[in-house]
């Protein structure tokens, strides 16, 4: 295709994309693509240095009031100076610098520290005005980092371009990395990424993508997301399906082969589960990429593309992970579409979502362990009365194994008490009214309360009060 013709077709579909998106906010009440930053990034890819280099710009609506300042948080600076654990510790170090920062074409001052980059804008921008931010940057991908890493012929790309911090009514989140958990607080975004990669190379990506290797390069675009993974590699084979009208891909390594169809079934599965109880996935595909190829890499959720285990270890044995791809898919509607402050409030996601694991495991694969969210429970009883700490909680407060007991396991526990207390049904209508009024949106604990009241109708903050904040059980309130 002759590129004066290859641009003209790429810009109709893109502006059908941004004009179908337009159409879809205003008739949900969700905010149009006016009113969300537009990430335009140009991506190279050099394998054997490990590296992206490219051009990156973000158009930023300003709304609520004047802003005279944008940050950025630069998360792969982590790994440049390692402060946490040594088990985490990548074995070569990476970062993210960026240089040569304009704010609307003019040479802007800026700061940056550490994992933060503080841009003064030239004039203050008034609400309802837009301003945009470019700069040119250097990636440097760690080998055995966290989420972002180099292994073999694959490159995994998490948080790895400069993410725009949100500013709301409590101010700017501009908190500092840590291990423990997912410290990324995002709002929901548009995207336009081109990447060049050297030949054969496939790409995986939050958007929609061309099926086959990248002999050039390629232009992707995705709207209404919280952010924007890739992974490039020369290293796996897809399985692929669908799900209803959404893609299902499944992506494994050579020594999988044994795994992939079971857990490609699971994926479908899980999908179909959670698009029938909580409420229709909104976007055309979703990938599942296999393999512990770094520490902490299989087993997290992006929009649009999680990674997993291919196998775990049981009691019963080793076992093919369908429980890790559900959990990871169910965060496309937990954390995916319905946002909240994963650092300030982590429950409110991993534990939703854990609970969506478990109702999947049970009604499709035949298996119940509630008991062991029970037992959980209990520990975390213990764990309150020795340190006093709740599971609504910044991730600063925990240890990973405390984490673990209250982010996860006994929020879980806890929504199965409230199907012992209101039904399964009623508790998958809160969930399904949950989602659809926070679709796009950021939640938070006191909108999960309300909503499951009003869903319910009854006071139930006695309850969520004694699950999560460990408080006395006191006399429900009469409704008036």
């Amino acid at each position: 295709m002759k590129r004066r013709l290859f641009f003209a077709v790429t810009f109709m579909l893109a502006l059908a994309m941004l004009l179908e998106s337009t159409c879809v906010a205003a008739e949900r009440g969700v905010p149009d693509l006016r009113e969300r930053p537009y990430y335009s990034i140009q991506a190279k890819y050099n394998d054997a240095a490990s590296k992206v280099t490219g051009h990156f710009s973000v158009k930023v609506p300003v709304r609520g009031e004047a802003l005279t300042e944008l940050y950025f948080h630069l998360y792969p600076n982590a790994f440049d100076d390692w402060k946490w654990g040594a088990e985490s510790r990548p074995e070569e170090p990476g970062y993210l610098k960026v240089r040569d920062v304009k704010v609307d074409g003019v040479k802007a001052r800026h700061k940056n520290k550490g994992t933060l980059l503080n841009v003064q804008l030239p004039t203050p921008v008034r609400p309802g005005e837009t301003t945009q931010v470019e700069m040119d940057y250097v990636l440097k991908i760690p080998k055995g980092g966290m989420r972002l890493n180099r292994f073999k012929n694959t490159a995994f790309l998490a948080q790895w371009y400069p993410m725009l911090a949100v500013k709301d009514r409590e101010g700017w989140h501009i908190d500092p990395y840590t291990s423990t958990g997912d410290p990324f607080y995002s709002r929901m975004s548009d995207f336009e990424v081109t990447f060049d990669i050297p030949e054969g190379y496939q790409l995986i990506t939050t958007a929609q993508d061309f099926p086959d290797p990248v002999s050039s390069s390629v232009t992707l675009r995705q709207a209404n997301v919280r952010d924007f993974a890739a992974v490039i590699t020369k290293d796996y084979e897809p399985v692929r399906g669908k799900a209803g009208k959404t893609k299902v891909n499944l992506w494994y390594q050579k020594g999988m082969e044994d795994v992939a169809q079971e857990l490609h079934d699971a994926a479908i599965a899980g999908m179909e589960f959670f698009g029938k109880y909580f409420g229709p996935y909104p976007y055309k595909e979703v990938d599942v990429v296999l393999g512990e190829t770094g520490y902490g890499i299989a087993g997290m959720e992006y929009p649009g593309l999680v990674t997993s285990l291919d196998k775990i270890t049981t009691r019963k044995g080793e076992r093919p992970a369908v429980n890790v791809v559900a959990h990871e898919l169910a965060h496309q509607w937990w954390y995916g579409v319905v946002g909240n402050n994963q650092v300030k409030e982590p429950w409110l996601d991993e534990g939703l979502t854990t609970f969506s694991e478990f109702l999947f495991m049970e009604e499709k694969m035949g298996e119940d362990e509630r008991d062991l969210l029970v037992k959980a429970a209990e520990r975390t009883d213990e764990i309150n009365r020795e340190k006093g700490i709740t599971s609504v909680e910044s991730l600063y407060q925990y240890s990973d194994p405390i984490y673990g007991l209250m982010v996860y396991t006994r929020p879980a526990a806890m929504m199965w008490k409230l199907v012992d207390k209101l039904g399964k049904d009623k508790v998958l209508e809160i969930m399904s009214t949950y989602y659809d009024r926070y679709r796009f949106q950021t939640a938070t604990t006191r909108d999960f309360i309300r909503v499951a009241s009003e869903v319910a109708g009854q006071d139930l903050e006695p309850f969520f009060d004694r699950w999560l904040y460990f408080k006395k059980d006191r006399a429900p309130e009469k409704k008036k």
